[in-house]
């Protein structure tokens, strides 16, 4: 895959990303999105980030309780366990 983008000087550049990178980088998102569903302190709050809200809204579209941390865990643990690596 090739990128283009601007860094801390004003010029563009670009960069070639291998499978081996986007297959690292996709396994670093789901830990970071387990780590998130972990830690995040979720209650009925409206005011919450974009993230939190997708975690909320997919827990209460299949009846698990969001606020009970081990089911949302163990949720989405399944749901990220078995989601393959578009890139392996």
């Amino acid at each position: 895959m090739n990128i283009t983008f601007e860094g801390h000087m004003p010029a563009q550049r670009q960069a070639t990303i291998t499978q081996d990178q986007l297959y690292r980088l996709f396994e670093a998102m789901k830990h970071d999105i387990m780590a998130h569903v972990e830690y995040s302190p979720l209650s009925k709050n409206d005011h919450l980030f974009p993230q939190d809200k997708a975690i909320c809204d997919i827990c209460k579209e299949h009846g698990v309780d969001f606020r009970y941390k081990r089911d949302r865990i163990a949720f989405f643990k399944a749901v990220l366990d078995g989601m393959e690596n578009p890139y392996a």
